[in-house]
């Protein structure tokens, strides 16, 4: 009885694994694509609204990255505030090192600059994360379903080895 409970409950956790993986594979998509339309939204507040960064970075905000920055911008810095607020949202956003190293860049230079030269940062941050999210939505369809169902296999693998 104990042999079934614990192959049952190993397959389970093999196929929860799985499901989890591919759900961060899908999350990391999503939350680039509202990176993306967040710093197109910035963009615009910057060239034509003109209000400060802070409420710029509140009006934007599509996945907590820039509220989070935000909120911590008057005791912090812009440059600490983003810097801590990728650092925190880069787990619960599935974000992978490469794509925290970009959104650093973008915070090294935000709100130091002339209106053009920021804007010009941020088409060019803007680009490169939309590679990352094409990237991302490739690796999610190619591997989404695999990691899914390998996680179901691979459980029940286990659980016919050990009963």
């Amino acid at each position: 009885m104990v042999k079934i409970l614990g192959a049952v409950m190993t397959g389970f956790a093999c196929g929860y694994l799985g499901f989890k993986i591919s759900y961060a594979m899908k999350i990391r998509a999503e939350s680039l694509n509202n990176i993306i339309t967040s710093l197109e939204m910035l963009e615009s507040e910057i060239n034509f609204s003109m209000n400060k960064l802070k409420q710029a970075f509140m009006r934007v905000d599509k996945c907590g990255l820039f509220k989070f920055a935000a909120e911590n911008m008057d005791e912090k810095g812009v440059k600490t505030a983003w810097t801590n607020a990728v650092n925190e949202c880069s787990t619960k956003l599935s974000l992978k090192d490469a794509d925290k190293d970009i959104l650093m860049t973008l915070g090294k230079n935000i709100g130091r600059t002339d209106t053009d030269d920021q804007i010009k940062n941020i088409k060019y941050i803007k680009s490169i994360i939309a590679e990352q999210e094409k990237q991302a939505q490739s690796e999610y369809s190619r591997f989404g379903k695999m990691y899914r169902n390998g996680g179901v296999l691979v459980g029940l693998l286990i659980v016919i080895m050990l009963i």
